[in-house]
């Protein structure tokens, strides 16, 4: 309803019709990862970068953000060429060129690449000619590069060893300059941020829509119009929320709602029965799931799945997290998802559909 009362006009690019692109006026059809220049990618691990590369051509109409962006910004009079000077195709290899690694020292930043003439050449780019670890052609075609590691290199690392080692010259950035099991400045910091205070020292601190506040009454232990703990475990039919628009998937992973067998027993819940879950914010249905692996008084409601909103009921129909969850400050350095408070109760309504039955979002030719 606030899309459609309050907001002129929606564009979405992207290659998939997710929720917020469902919601739109206009749908932008943008190049996935592997029709575009390519890029490098850093993981969580130091040792090793991966470069992703165009592996085909863009299918149909799509087009890369950016050359959507320019596009638009030319319509608007801007002028384009100052924000985007060189190719997407120049500037990736600018990355290409200028990515370093650690030298066998542990210490010098030397070129990850060797790019030659031919090089250039084939490319059609500006640059220079380097030495580096490895080839251009073969980082491109591996498609990652790992620095070698022995025992006793020169690449280990210790959190503050400096500072162990001559607290005096390397201080931390505390109001002592040293490690404070009590810090004032966490305090100070937090009552600038304007949120919950945060103690000096490590202490317990209700939180807001958390385990306390389940009950009516704490004291007497008696459970409130929430009583259930919500939380979103990870969940093998999509990452985050890619892929949950794909059949097989749905097939394979129903996306349930894992609750407690004695908290499903009290509630005259069988497994596989709907359940409809309700918070402050909003109610969404899923099949039950009981095992007894999950704490009394939690639910766990996997992550990600597309909002699919019945708008005569105002319920969702996909078990989508963000239908129930709530935008709560819970303190300084403390995500207000975390935690979210809800009601489960045995759905009395019409059977839900399975995800594998309802049908894929797609537009199709026709709908253009």
């Amino acid at each position: 309803a606030a899309l459609r009362e309050k907001v002129e006009f929606i564009v979405s690019p992207t290659y998939v019709l997710h929720t917020s692109a469902k919601y739109s006026d206009v749908v932008l059809p943008v190049t996935t990862e592997w029709e575009r220049e390519g890029t490098i990618l850093n993981p969580s691990n130091r040792d090793v970068l991966i470069v992703a590369v165009n592996i085909v051509k863009p299918l149909y109409e799509a087009k890369s953000d950016q050359w959507i962006a320019k596009e638009i910004g030319k319509r608007l009079g801007v002028d384009v060429d100052k924000i985007f000077p060189i190719s997407e195709k120049q500037q990736f290899f600018n990355t290409l060129q200028g990515a370093n690694v650690i030298d066998e020292d542990g210490k010098t930043k030397v070129p990850l690449l060797t790019i030659t003439e031919q090089d250039l050449a084939a490319w059609g780019v500006k640059g220079k000619t380097q030495q580096g670890k490895i080839s251009l052609n073969e980082f491109l075609t591996r498609g990652t590069y790992q620095v070698e590691r022995t025992e006793g290199d020169n690449y280990g690392y210790i959190a503050y060893k400096d500072f162990v080692q001559d607290p005096e010259k390397n201080p931390r950035d505390t109001d002592s300059g040293k490690f404070e099991i009590y810090c004032e400045k966490l305090t100070r910091i937090s009552r600038e941020y304007g949120w919950n205070e945060v103690p000096p020292i490590p202490a317990y601190t209700a939180k807001p829509k958390g385990y306390e506040e389940s009950f009516s009454d704490w004291k007497g232990k008696v459970k409130g119009e929430y009583p259930f703990q919500v939380y979103n475990p990870h969940y093998l039919r999509r990452s985050h929320s890619t892929l949950d628009n794909v059949p097989w998937l749905r097939e394979a992973w129903p996306s349930p709602v894992y609750l407690n067998k004695s908290d499903a027993t009290r509630l005259g819940i069988r497994h596989g029965e709907t359940v409809l879950i309700t918070s402050a914010s909003g109610k969404t249905l899923r099949p039950a799931w009981l095992t007894e692996t999950l704490k009394p008084g939690v639910v766990a409601l996997p992550h990600g799945s597309w909002f699919e909103l019945d708008e005569a009921s105002g319920i969702d129909l996909a078990g989508a997290d963000n239908a129930i969850s709530e935008q709560v400050a819970t303190g300084f350095g403390t995500s207000g998802w975390n935690t979210v408070l809800c009601d489960g109760k045995k759905w009395q309504g019409p059977a839900l559909i399975p995800d594998v039955d309802r049908p894929q979002r797609i537009i199709f030719g026709e709908e253009r």
